[in-house]
């Protein structure tokens, strides 16, 4: 009989103890509750073995063996996909509305400086003599090269901002690696000793998210619970309990980066790369150069056709026309250094021969309007100057269109993946209420049936006197 209430005690005991601890879990469950990436944590309720009373086996308690981590491996990998294609679209978004401020219609443009260029022409066609109008010719001359001048500086300043912003980046990503790695030591040996390392997961959880975000990595977890980090090409970052850093380095005024290895280095391209850097990588090696190379285009065959046409021309000392603007010697870099040839109003070959030099000779100018709305060959034999331009300057404002509907869908898309994530793994407060009541009834049960053995106990031994 002693032997039976003895372990009646010890059975009351450990449900006093396991009905605590449940709603100490509950509790860190309601305390996380608006703690991003907390996973809900449930105790697992086990008996302890029956012992032989007799003619029957009878339990002695309930423990809890093991508190579990709700975690939905699926969803956590659609969420890490997920937030490498916001990370994209978000880091192109800014760059992209600096250029599309920058090729733009409108007053101020590059369209409107074409417009007043030829309109400084059509006054001088009107009194080709007059020193007001060929002095309006020379100064939108050299108002049209320094806009070339300028958008091409701004698409530069672009690139600069977009070098800052991965080397910005680059400590960030090497500290999470790093902690990635330390977690994974820490996990391993935790759960080997038998023991959960629920918080250690959901903070290496977190970090998985933000290295996703920032370059596109991808992760998978091993037998001994680390979690393996590779880039997109399948270079290692994380192996274990060692990281592998990310290092910048100048290739002129660009930055590019590299695998450190120790022994050697290896370069990545933006192939290799996802997340914010891939999409950083892209604005700047391939938007941008592509709005440049057009921008030479246009500011090569401009010069040429313009000073083709001038050198045409007679100018007021009887001479034959020079050219106009100095002649770009090869479309690469023509934008950025677009500039006048011509220093003097006496010098604009307005006129052509016989007769040399008349004031009142304008033909030549009228040669010059034609270019306005001639389709040239240098771009391509459809355009003119200012469609061409034009085309640009819509490519520019498709892309940034594009990249902000984009943006916004992958937002949302993410949104509801974590809110699919936080039904299935976060904190419902209506359930934890549920359980707190029946733990606590648990606890006051326990403590109902510890207070009837006492009794019977005591009764016991009131027989022994």
């Amino acid at each position: 009989m002693g032997g039976g209430l003895n372990a009646a005690l010890n059975a009351g005991r450990t449900s006093l103890q396991t009905n605590q601890k449940a709603i100490e879990i509950t509790g860190l469950n309601v305390a996380n509750v608006n703690t991003e990436g907390y996973s809900r944590q449930t105790p697992n309720l086990t008996p302890y073995p029956s012992l032989n009373f007799g003619d029957f086996f009878v339990g002695t308690g309930v423990t809890v063996g093991s508190v579990g981590r709700s975690h939905d491996v699926f969803l956590a990998g659609q969420i890490s996909d997920k937030s490498a294609e916001v990370g994209l679209e978000n880091s192109m978004t800014h760059p992209l509305a600096e250029l599309e401020r920058t090729i733009r219609i409108g007053d101020g443009s590059l369209s409107d400086e074409f417009d007043q260029f030829f309109d400084s022409w059509r006054q001088l066609s009107t009194n080709p003599g007059g020193e007001v109008e060929r002095q309006a010719v020379l100064q939108r001359g050299q108002l049209i090269g320094n806009a070339f001048i300028n958008v091409y500086n701004e698409t530069q300043q672009v690139v600069k901002n977009i070098n800052n912003t991965i080397v910005s980046k680059i400590d960030g990503v090497n500290l999470q690696l790093d902690e990635i790695a330390q977690l994974n030591n820490r996990i391993s040996a935790i759960e080997m000793s038998g023991q959960e390392a629920n918080s250690d997961r959901d903070r290496r959880d977190m970090l998985l998210k933000s290295i996703s975000e920032t370059i596109g990595a991808r992760s998978f977890e091993t037998s001994t619970g680390t979690v393996s980090v590779q880039l997109a090409n399948g270079m290692p970052l994380v192996e274990g309990n060692q990281a592998t850093h990310i290092m910048s380095v100048y290739n002129g005024t660009d930055v590019n980066l590299e695998l450190d290895f120790g022994t050697a280095n290896i370069s990545l391209d933006r192939t290799a790369l996802g997340g914010e850097f891939r999409g950083l990588y892209e604005v700047r090696d391939v938007t941008i150069p592509d709005v440049v190379n057009r921008l030479d285009q246009l500011a090569y065959t401009f010069a040429t056709e313009m000073n083709t046409v001038h050198q045409a021309g007679t100018d007021l000392n009887g001479a034959a026309g020079v050219d106009f603007f100095v002649q770009p010697a090869a479309v690469l870099d023509a934008a950025s250094s677009l500039s006048m040839n011509i220093t003097a109003t006496s010098q604009i070959a307005a006129g052509t021969t016989p007769p040399p030099g008349a004031p009142g000779d304008n033909r030549n100018a009228l040669a010059v309007l034609d270019l306005e709305q001639a389709q040239l060959g240098g771009l391509g034999g459809n355009d003119t100057l200012v469609s061409y331009y034009g085309k640009i300057a819509a490519t520019t404002g498709v892309e940034a269109a594009r990249n902000r509907q984009a943006q916004q869908g992958y937002a949302d898309s993410l949104v509801q993946l974590q809110n699919m994530r936080d039904g299935i793994d976060g904190v419902s407060l209506e359930d934890e209420m549920i359980n707190l009541m029946q733990y606590q009834k648990g606890f006051e049960a326990s403590a109902k049936f510890l207070a009837t053995i006492d009794e019977m106990m005591g009764t016991l031994m009131t027989l022994k006197r």
